[in-house]
């Protein structure tokens, strides 16, 4: 079976698969942001077959692959019934290595890979993309703020109550403990060869 065939049989078992997750979505206050959330997956994503897809079964591709975008769906479900919630994370799990938390976070964010990826702010604003082994969380003085358009790189780390404004990139194992201008990119400094009377054992 080739690879195109492959998925085409696992997206047929998934619009069937994430019916009842897209029921609750389309019964929530949460509905256009979550339609938000797909089309800018789909689009940081860029897989052209992924792009040809109508809206549901791009909901369906992404619920079933991607426990990174369950992980989101159950972050804007958090005002719908506890029972149902309940159900729909055991149904449903979200990523076991991503934290989502903020008061709120607008639509559009994108999350890759979320591998040892904690997020706890303020607030996040929209079409937002945040990489894996992330850390946005929280000192003793407060959370961060993140603005629109934010991009946070792999292994970056952000703390305090610091607001990084709208179209800021943080570069890989970047540390931001300070407010960031808007549409400034911060990153951490390159490695550097040691003299080689400096190198250890």
């Amino acid at each position: 079976m080739t690879h195109g065939a492959r998925r085409a049989r696992l997206l047929r078992l998934a619009r069937v698969w994430a019916y009842p997750l897209w029921w609750a979505v389309r019964h929530s206050e949460e509905s256009d942001a979550v339609a938000v959330d797909v089309d800018w997956w789909i689009e940081c994503i860029g897989a052209q077959d992924l792009i040809e897809l109508d809206h549901y079964s791009r909901f369906s591709y992404l619920a079933g692959a991607l426990p990174e975008f369950r992980t989101l769906v159950h972050y804007r479900l958090r005002s719908d019934p506890l029972l149902r919630r309940c159900l729909l994370r055991v149904l449903y799990r979200p990523a076991a290595t991503l934290a989502l938390e903020a008061d709120r976070i607008g639509s559009g964010l994108f999350i890759q890979h979320g591998v040892g990826t904690i997020v706890t702010a303020e607030t996040i604003g929209s079409h937002c993309w945040i990489n894996q082994l992330v850390t946005i969380g929280h000192d003793a003085r407060g959370r961060p703020t993140l603005g629109d358009r934010v991009r946070v790189g792999v292994g970056a780390v952000v703390l305090g109550p610091i607001t990084l404004h709208d179209d800021v990139t943080v570069g890989a194992n970047a540390t931001v403990i300070h407010d960031v201008a808007p549409g400034v990119a911060v990153v951490a400094p390159l490695a550097q060869p040691l003299p080689r009377g400096d190198r250890s054992g």
